[in-house]
């Protein structure tokens, strides 16, 4: 076993999006702040099986929407087995979901997952797939849901600075209690971003994202358009 390291890692990114409150028909146009903080404890069990323990603070802080603010506080642990270039994952999350930046909490949940991954190199381009399905048990019944994510990091190397980059997502949710029970909701995004890399551990992505929400209750179908930049760093 081996000795874990601590980590802190994260972004912050100022975002303009013209939804700020995700409605299909009341759609309105904000600026908004999301910080996104992490604290890692990461080891290995075996050369194989690794772990990691983490807390993790994220908000949305809009500038004139306030009803849009929301916040998350997470406390987690992964494990993760690597098999012949392929990493499957065990995760655990205890969510703290609040109405407002910390104001008021809305919910607590408690989140299940399984995910597996892998790297491609092909040239000066990377290819990561991820597959992610999550159960929600929730003190909120309406929260409680199965949800699906299917993700493919996209890495364009230019040169050791420049990269272009894109996440295509698409996300499936079965809710199962509560008033949302029955209800299913499918989530596409798409998005092109340009990141110049200053180190290994410190990079900034300007990006345009687009994103659109159908459902079987037709008043939860939405679409965004957010453009913004995103400070990522690790130390």
């Amino acid at each position: 076993m081996s000795v874990p390291s601590w980590s802190v890692v994260g972004s912050v990114s100022p975002t303009f999006t013209d939804n700020a409150l995700f409605s299909r028909d009341n759609r309105k146009s904000d600026g908004y702040y999301e910080p996104d903080i992490s604290v890692r404890l990461d080891g290995y069990l075996t050369n194989d099986l690794s772990y990691r323990l983490y807390a993790r603070a994220q908000y949305d802080a809009f500038a004139t929407e306030k009803d849009g603010n929301a916040a998350i506080a997470r406390l987690g642990g992964r494990l993760t087995e690597n098999w012949n270039g392929w990493r499957f994952s065990a995760i655990y999350e205890n969510r703290y979901d609040f109405d407002g930046v910390y104001r008021d909490l809305a919910f607590i949940s408690h989140d299940v997952m399984g995910s597996v991954a892998r790297d491609f190199q092909v040239d000066n381009v990377t290819l990561s797939p991820l597959l992610l399905l999550t159960y929600r048990f929730s003190d909120l019944a309406e929260a409680r849901r199965w949800r699906f994510d299917a993700v493919l990091g996209i890495e364009v190397k230019l040169d050791p600075k420049w990269s272009i980059v894109s996440a295509p997502l698409f996300e499936a949710y079965w809710f199962t209690d509560g008033l949302n029970r029955g209800r299913q909701d499918q989530l596409y995004s798409a998005d092109i971003g340009v990141r110049y890399s200053f180190a290994s551990n410190l990079s900034l992505t300007t990006s345009v994202l687009y994103e659109v929400r159908t459902s079987n209750v037709a008043l939860r179908n939405y679409r965004d358009l957010r453009v913004g930049p995103r400070l990522d760093f690790a130390f």
